[in-house]
């Protein structure tokens, strides 16, 4: 079972990385297309790891 600080810390985290993928799509990412897809996709793994970790308390 999850601590509530852990917890706590993983929703922060979720939030930031919501906030992180508002900005670039706002102010743009970078133009080379490989380097862009891996930042979104390293941001909507993570947010993916931590939704489950949440649903799965």
């Amino acid at each position: 079972m999850m601590e509530k600080d852990e917890r706590k810390e993983l929703e922060q985290e979720y939030e930031n990385l919501k906030l992180l993928a508002a900005f670039h799509d706002s102010y743009g990412i970078p133009e080379n297309e490989r380097e862009r897809e891996e930042l979104i996709n390293d941001i909507l793994d993570r947010m993916n790891e931590i939704r489950k970790k949440l649903e799965n308390e």
